[in-house]
């Protein structure tokens, strides 16, 4: 038999674990197959590579040798793999995997990622929930997402996931538009108090426990109706329902709808970019920066409400930091 690549591993793996029980748990195979395979290993290098120990087993000296340079060939062939697949990929590009909560951040981040790398493929993946989205990021299914989070519920970020903030986004509040305060310019929260409220999935109004616990340090409790409704049939529950509902600010004010700004901004989201120490857009992440802010600038003066905040001392708000 001819040593090869994979014996090395079987060898550095027993060597690693101190043991062919643990070893064999280690590589997934059955521990009297992983002895069998580690006498044929040893009868190909001639000799013992292992001895038996009181608490497992403990390398020969031809085994230290077999081990030290079987690293060293192991480490170069990885870094051969990697640097491979970057000339591979210099040469034809992988698609490039973007990714967020449900919602209109995606395709702006799509059009900044468009900007910065012009003619590249890409792929989105939207997800319910944050948490769903930072573990696709962890595993490197996503080389790129975009986040909001939530001040009195922030998120724990994976290790080897880097983040950049982008801005502060203010949730505003949709009211039907023959509400008693639907011709207020803006709305304290304590006008809420009494209000039949209907929740929004998370990537608009931030998890319910963050919700709630900004309505109580303002000294009300809010009366939850409906949960978990995507933005158009929040909407239509604000309208047909009489409730009222917090929104993301460029939302599109439909028949029947108002929306309104909070005084201080009580409720409000920070929006993040999140990517993986490999990603593919890694050195990108500057333009990628500064393409989502002016896409964002844009969108701002889509929406009356939103534009006239953003005159009105909201910009410093929402880039303060960023």
């Amino acid at each position: 038999m001819r040593a090869e690549l994979r014996h090395l591993h079987v060898v550095l793996a027993v060597a690693a674990a101190g043991s062919i029980r643990r070893a064999a748990t280690d590589l997934k195979i059955a521990q009297p197959g992983l002895t069998a395979q580690i006498r044929r290993i040893e009868r190909t290098f001639g000799g013992q590579l292992f001895v038996r120990a009181s608490n497992g087993v403990v390398l020969t000296e031809l085994g230290e040798h077999v081990v030290l340079r079987g690293q060293e060939i192991v480490d170069k062939f990885d870094d051969l793999c990697a640097t491979a697949r970057k000339i591979a990929d210099r040469a034809h590009p992988a698609a490039v995997h973007l990714g967020g909560v449900t919602g209109a951040l995606i395709p702006q981040l799509m059009s900044a990622v468009r900007e910065a790398l012009p003619g590249q493929d890409i792929t989105t993946q939207m997800e319910r929930n944050g948490e769903a989205v930072l573990d696709h990021v962890r595993t490197e299914k996503l080389d790129l997402a975009v986040l909001a989070e939530f001040a009195r519920t922030p998120p724990r970020l994976p290790f080897g996931v880097h983040r950049r903030p982008l801005l502060t986004e203010p949730v505003f509040v949709a009211l039907p538009a023959d509400h008693r305060l639907a011709s207020r310019g803006t709305l304290d929260l304590t006008d809420l108090a009494d209000e039949r409220w209907t929740m929004p999935e998370e990537s608009v109004g931030g998890p319910r426990s963050t919700f709630q616990l900004t309505c109580e340090a303002a000294g009300f409790t809010p009366k939850f109706e409906h949960f978990g409704a995507d933005l158009d049939t929040a909407l239509e529950l604000v309208r047909s329902e009489n409730t009222v509902a917090g929104v993301h600010p460029a939302v599109r004010e439909a028949i029947g709808i108002v929306v309104k700004p909070l005084v201080g901004n009580p409720l409000h989201r920070r929006l993040v970019l999140v990517w993986p120490e490999n990603s593919a857009v890694a050195d990108q992440i500057d333009r990628v920066h500064s393409g989502f802010i002016a896409g964002y600038h844009r969108r701002v003066h889509r929406s009356a409400t939103y534009s006239s905040w953003w005159r009105s001392g909201g910009a410093e708000f929402a880039l303060d930091g960023e």
